[in-house]
C-alpha cells in the first residue's frame, strides 16, 4: 500500500463535512463556487441494497475531491455538491427525476443503480443535453442506441459471466464439462446470461440449460428443479443480491449439488457469505473491483488507498466492487469537468468522450458508444467467509478451490 498516500486520504476524508460549498446565485451545475451533480438512485424499493452501496462510493468521491480543495475549472477551485433523489428502484421514476435535475439547471448526473433505471435515465440525458457518469448499468443493450452523453466507467454485461466462465475453463481441475444458466429475467441479466452461454459454448463446455425466474425473486425453485436432473457440473446464476442469495439456499433443500457455483453481484457484496454463512464457501463472482486491482489517480491513490479510505469513512468496513464503481463514475466526471475547463455540458461531454485516466478503478477510456472496454473485470471465490481474487493468476490472491463446493 502506498501508506502515505492512504494516510492523506484518510485525512482527508475524515477532514471532509457534510456541507457541500456554497450555494452560488446559479442553479446550473457549476453555479457560484459549487459543481452541483444530480443522482437518481434506489434508496428504497427492490434495488435498496445496491443503491445504497451504490451512494456510498459518491459520497466517498464528494469527500476525496472537497477536501482537496475541489475540482479546478479555470481559475477557479468548484467544491462539489451531489443532490440525491430516490427513485424507488423504478425506471420510470428515474426518468422523471433526471428530467427534475434538467428544469433545475443541473446538467450533470451520475447514472442511478441497474441497468433498467440507467437505460430509462440515459433517453433522458440526450434529449435535454445533460451528461451522465454510469456507475453500474452494464447492459450492453444500453449503447446499442446511438446515445452520445452517456459514459460508463463499468465493464459491460458481456463481462460478467463471460469472467467465469473463462476462469472455470483455465483454472477448475478436473476441469468441468457441463454448466446450466439461471438467470433473472431483467435486461440486463438476460444479456449477461446469453453472453456466458455464447463464451461456455466457444470454450467447449455442454451447456444444458438456460432457466429464467422473476427478477428480484427470492424463490428460484422452480428453475433449481428444472435443472436438477441434469446434474450439471457448474450452476451459474446471472443475478442480484437476493436471487443470488436464494439460488445457493434452495439448492441445499432441493439436494441440488453441482460441482460449482458461480454467481454475478452477489457474492463480492457483504450481505453474501453474512447470509450464507458456512454455505457461502467456495461460490465464484464476478466483480468490478478488488484491492489488487492496478492503476492509480490523484483524488484517491491506488485500490488499496481506496480501501483504507472507504473503512475510515464507514466504520471499517471493507469496500467492494459497487462503492468503487460509483467512486469511479464520479471521478471521470470530475476529471471531464477539469480537462474541459467547464461544466457546460457539451464542453464536459467533449472531454468525457476523450477522456484516457488511469485510476484506483482501473482505466477510465469509452469507445464512441460510451462503453468501457479497456478495463477487465476480476473473479473472487468466497474462501474462509471472505472474497478473494482467484483470477485474472497476475492480481490472484489465492489459487481456485476446485470443486468449489467441497469445503460445504
Amino acid at each position: 500500500m502506498h501508506t502515505k498516500k492512504a494516510a492523506a486520504v484518510v485525512a482527508a476524508v475524515a477532514l471532509a463535512t457534510a456541507g457541500c460549498g456554497s450555494k452560488g446565485e446559479h442553479e446550473a451545475s457549476g453555479g457560484g463556487d459549487t459543481l452541483r451533480i444530480g443522482a437518481s438512485l434506489s434508496l428504497t424499493g427492490s434495488l435498496a441494497r445496491e443503491g445504497g452501496l451504490t451512494k456510498e462510493g459518491y459520497e466517498l468521491c464528494r469527500q476525496a475531491v472537497n477536501a482537496k480543495g475541489g475540482v479546478p475549472v479555470g481559475s477557479k477551485k468548484l467544491k462539489l455538491e451531489i443532490q440525491y433523489q430516490d427513485d424507488t428502484s423504478k425506471p420510470d421514476t428515474a426518468a422523471q427525476l433526471v428530467d427534475q435535475f434538467n428544469d433545475k439547471g443541473v446538467k450533470l448526473i451520475l447514472g442511478p443503480y441497474g441497468s433498467a433505471t440507467t437505460e430509462a435515465a440515459a433517453a433522458v440525458v440526450e434529449r435535454n443535453g445533460q451528461v451522465m457518469a454510469d456507475s453500474s448499468g452494464a447492459d450492453d443493450k444500453i449503447f446499442q442506441k446511438g446515445y452520445k452523453r452517456t459514459f460508463a466507467a463499468l465493464s459491460p454485461a458481456h463481462s460478467y459471466a463471460a469472467s467465469m466462465v473463462q476462469a472455470i475453463n483455465e483454472m477448475a481441475k478436473p476441469k468441468p464439462k457441463t454448466m446450466a444458466f439461471l438467470s433473472a429475467d431483467d435486461g440486463f441479466s438476460k444479456t449477461v446470461a446469453e453472453s456466458g452461454a455464447e463464451e461456455a459454448r466457444r470454450l467447449g463446455f455442454d451447456v444444458v440449460a438456460t432457466e429464467y425466474f422473476p427478477s428480484g425473486t427470492s424463490d428460484v425453485s422452480a428453475a433449481l428443479t428444472k435443472v436438477k436432473s441434469l446434474k450439471p457440473d457448474v450452476i451459474l446464476g446471472s443475478v442480484h443480491v437476493a436471487e443470488g442469495i436464494a439460488i445457493i439456499k434452495q439448492a441445499k433443500e432441493l439436494g441440488v449439488t453441482p460441482a460449482g457455483f458461480a454467481e454475478t453481484v452477489a457474492p463480492p457484496t457483504p450481505d453474501f457469505a453474512k447470509s450464507l454463512g458456512a454455505d457461502a464457501e467456495g461460490t465464484l463472482g464476478s466483480t468490478q473491483w478488488t484491492e489488487k486491482t492496478t492503476g492509480e489517480d490523484k483524488w484517491i491513490g491506488s485500490a488499496a488507498d481506496y480501501a483504507t479510505a472507504f473503512k475510515a469513512a464507514f466504520g471499517g468496513r471493507a469496500p467492494e466492487y459497487h462503492g468503487a464503481e460509483a467512486t469511479a463514475a464520479c471521478l471521470a466526471l470530475v476529471f471531464a469537468v477539469e480537462h474541459a475547463g467547464s461544466t457546460e455540458p457539451d464542453k464536459v461531454r467533449d472531454a468525457m468522450s476523450a477522456l484516457d485516466e488511469q485510476t484506483f478503478f482501473g482505466p477510465l477510456k469509452f469507445t464512441d458508444k460510451g462503453q468501457n472496454l479497456t478495463k477487465k473485470m476480476q473473479v473472487i471465490q468466497i474462501q474462509d467467509g471472505k472474497p478473494v481474487t482467484v483470477w485474472p493468476k497476475d492480481v490472484a490472491e489465492s489459487a481456485m478451490i476446485w470443486p468449489g463446493t467441497g469445503k460445504r
